[in-house]
């Protein structure tokens, strides 16, 4: 037999009762204090702009106050094209072709008034630098666009038929707008081809090929100095063209520079035209003019990319 102490069940149970209960009490006490908090808690100013079925653009679109915040934004997400003024002499403007839009003294293309401003603000200006900013908060885009109209001198007043241009928001069963979340679920939805990640991996890992026209490079002809300079930062080292920049990204859009080296455009059989495009700039795309090149450098430029494209 042994001598050890039988200890009986029943010694646990009251152990257990009062440990649940404790729990119980501690839990029903917090959960009480947290309602006396939230009950002494302000509401978060611009809270009744959001329903369960989405934001209301309307609401927000009378909101001039709402400019004090698109201040901060535009600082962040516009001034470095727009300028902090708006008066398009942004740090990056000199490099943009067309200039950003001077808020002060140029019209708007799409409208001045705060539904043409938000949706411009939302789609972006294709043929332009001017990206889309629909992954922003719809909130902080309308607030980007109150803060636009501070800057442009009389603008279109808001009126009840431009507030009418924006979509309502739906209730109940009705309530079929797509919120943000859907879009950015739509962006990164699984419609593409597949291949083993160990593959995708080795791909990675490869070093990039040299372009075939590489060989057509030749860094000792006058012009191979002046195109390293000035031509190569956006069509690349030997002419390939290269993706500059999103210009949007519901559905994804870039701007692309053009390719030297396989271009059938009139100017590479023309150093007349060649010159005026160099000049000039492309309107609409970010080929901004070299006014100062004198005659010389620019024939040197045309020899170097015909260069470019020879076999």
């Amino acid at each position: 037999m042994s001598d050890k102490p039988r200890t009986s069940l029943f010694y646990y149970v009251p152990i257990l009762i009062l440990a649940a209960v404790i729990v119980a009490v501690v839990f029903v006490r917090n959960f009480q204090k947290g309602e006396q908090v939230g009950a002494k808690t302000p509401k978060r100013e611009g809270a009744a702009t959001e329903t369960p079925q989405g934001v209301d653009l309307r609401a927000l679109a009378k909101d001039e106050g709402l400019a004090a915040k698109g201040k901060t934004l535009f600082m962040i997400n516009c001034a470095s094209c727009h300028g902090s003024k708006g008066e398009g002499d942004g740090n990056r403007a000199a490099g943009l072709n067309p200039k950003p839009r001077n808020y002060h003294t140029e019209k708007f293309k799409f409208g001045d008034d705060i539904v043409s401003i938000y949706n411009t603000l939302q789609k972006g200006s294709p043929g332009t630098s001017m990206p889309s900013f629909v992954l922003l908060p719809q909130e902080d885009v309308m607030a980007m666009a109150h803060y636009v109209r501070t800057l442009i001198p009389n603008p279109t007043p808001t009126t009840e038929a431009i507030i009418a241009k924006l979509p309502e928001v739906k209730v109940g069963a009705a309530a079929t707008a797509p919120s943000q979340a859907a879009l950015l679920d739509s962006l990164f939805k699984d419609t593409g081809p597949h291949i083993p990640i160990q593959v995708a991996m080795q791909r990675i890992a490869q070093a990039p090929e040299t372009p075939r026209y590489a060989s057509r490079l030749n860094s000792a002809m006058p012009g191979a100095e002046l195109y390293a300079q000035r031509c190569a930062s956006c069509h690349g080292q030997y002419g390939e063209g290269k993706r500059l920049r999103v210009l949007s990204v519901a559905p994804y859009r870039y701007e692309t520079s053009a390719s030297l080296a396989e271009s059938h455009a009139d100017w590479i059989r023309s150093q007349q035209k060649f010159a005026e495009i160099v000049q000039r700039g492309v309107p609409g795309r970010d080929m901004p003019g070299s006014g100062t090149l004198t005659p010389q450098q620019i024939a040197d430029l045309f020899a170097f990319v015909k260069r470019l494209q020879e076999p």
